[in-house]
């Protein structure tokens, strides 16, 4: 891909997906995106969010890099070409409830992208993902409690999704 176009692929993730919003006013975007996670991983997989609040395991402490490279910091490209929300899969679910802190926190930054670098692990946790919707409306309501207090109280909130 010649440069400039490479610039304004930059451009167009940067701003018209947000990826700039995680960046900005000391990345409250960022956080958003962490407890709309921790929020959907409690209604999504009760059992996993459980065993993690056990651990103190935090989301921003495995998924920041996640969020801040778009994935390309630990998994292959023909994976990350088809991540958008989900690497907690049902799969993964049973490993990490045996896990304790740390092997929690080594399952999401090496086990985890190792599996999925085989093409058909890749392929089975697109489809399961493709079968997860979360809706807008969801992840307002999955946004923190200030956001919802700011919408009905004081001046015009930008919504973090």
């Amino acid at each position: 891909m010649p440069e400039e176009q490479a610039f304004c692929v930059l451009g167009r993730i940067m701003y018209e997906y947000g990826l700039r919003e995680l960046y900005k006013n000391n990345f409250e975007d960022l956080h958003c995106k962490f407890y709309q996670l921790e929020r959907l991983l409690q209604e999504q997989l009760p059992e996993l969010w459980s065993h993690f609040q056990d651990l103190n395991l935090e989301a921003h402490m495995y998924a920041s890099q996640w969020f801040l490279t778009l994935f390309t910091a630990k998994f292959p490209l023909c994976m990350v070409f088809h991540i958008t929300d989900l690497l907690l899969c049902e799969t993964s679910k049973e490993d990490l409830l045996q896990t304790d802190f740390e092997g929690a926190l080594k399952f999401f930054r090496v086990q985890l992208p190792k599996r999925y670098r085989a093409a058909e692990n890749a392929r089975r946790l697109m489809e399961q993902a493709c079968n997860i919707k979360v809706g807008t409306i969801i992840l307002c309501f999955l946004s923190p409690p200030v956001l919802h207090t700011a919408l009905t109280t004081g001046p015009k909130v930008r919504l973090c999704f």
